[in-house]
């Protein structure tokens, strides 16, 4: 996932980026993001780190290093967790393209739903919630919600694999799609939510993706879609990095407006960090 670089302007400006700190936005922006040069405070270049999960109110895809144009916002301590927010569940997309495919190396975006990103308060039962999904927090990992616009109520966690510009994260999290941004059931919807989390918008050198697997996932009685596939990069700064392996699990909670969503990243050969993931996905709990 991402660290420090320019990124498309989350508020969705055209042909504007804004320079993501490794930890916020900051107010400086620019129209050549290639450039060291940039508007608004502070001063210094930045590259674009393999983002994994995008800004809250932009709409391309996501392949980015999940995640993404990944904007890491501390989570909240209120001590209870939201239900999905009805509030603002009208499409902001023309309808999914069910006929399509996962993106081939060098494409530029995967259109997305655009939906209201929202964030999911924090509990003490060791637990990360979203509705009425839920999965065990991988202990030593940072409690950073993720931003994606076409996943509300985000509660997620998120591991530095490697330190730098940009640097690579690997991420584990739940939140909520609704059936108003076109998710209409759960195995279309993982391959939408794997399609959009796997984009070269998110991941810096990104070069490709495949499928690895995908299966029927019952929890409690709640029938789900697994999807597991790999993102490959070449990025010279981290040779080293392949890419990652995603896993993205769509749940029907009971609910005809909304699907309880997990999803995961680990950097592929990281069998330490895999291991993690693994055990937080077969964690994972509705109702």
């Amino acid at each position: 996932m991402a660290a420090a670089g320019w990124y498309p302007d989350p508020a969705g400006a055209p042909g504007v980026y804004r320079w993501f700190d490794g930890n916020d936005w900051t107010d400086r922006t620019t129209g050549s993001p290639g450039e060291s040069g940039g508007s608004g405070a502070g001063s210094g270049g930045g590259g674009r780190g393999p983002g994994r999960i995008i800004l809250g109110g932009v709409v391309v895809v996501l392949l980015g290093a999940l995640v993404v144009w990944l904007v890491l916002r501390q989570g909240g301590d209120n001590g209870s967790y939201a239900q999905p927010d009805n509030n603002s569940s009208t499409p902001t997309v023309s309808a999914w393209n069910e006929k399509s495919h996962s993106p081939s190396a060098g494409s530029s975006t995967v259109k997305c739903p655009q939906g209201t990103t929202s964030q999911a308060g924090s509990t003490a039962d060791g637990r990360l919630h979203s509705g009425d999904i839920s999965v065990a927090r991988i202990a030593s990992w940072d409690d950073q919600n993720l931003i994606m616009p076409w996943v509300r109520q985000i509660n997620s966690q998120t591991d530095t694999v490697y330190t730098g510009n940009p640097g690579w994260m690997s991420v584990s999290g739940v939140g909520q799609l609704a059936a108003a941004d076109g998710f209409s059931n759960t195995r279309d919807a993982a391959r939408m939510m794997t399609e959009c989390f796997a984009s070269s918008q998110y991941y810096s050198g990104y070069t490709g993706s495949k499928v690895i697997s995908q299966k029927e996932f019952d929890r409690n009685g709640h029938a789900g879609w697994w999807i597991r596939s790999e993102i490959y990069v070449s990025m010279s700064n981290l040779p080293q990095v392949k890419g990652d392996v995603v896993d993205v699990v769509v749940m029907n909670t009971g609910r005809s407006d909304f699907f309880g969503v997990y999803f995961n990243s680990a950097t592929i050969g990281d069998s330490a960090r895999q291991k993690l993931v693994d055990q937080a996905r077969e964690s994972v709990q509705v109702g």
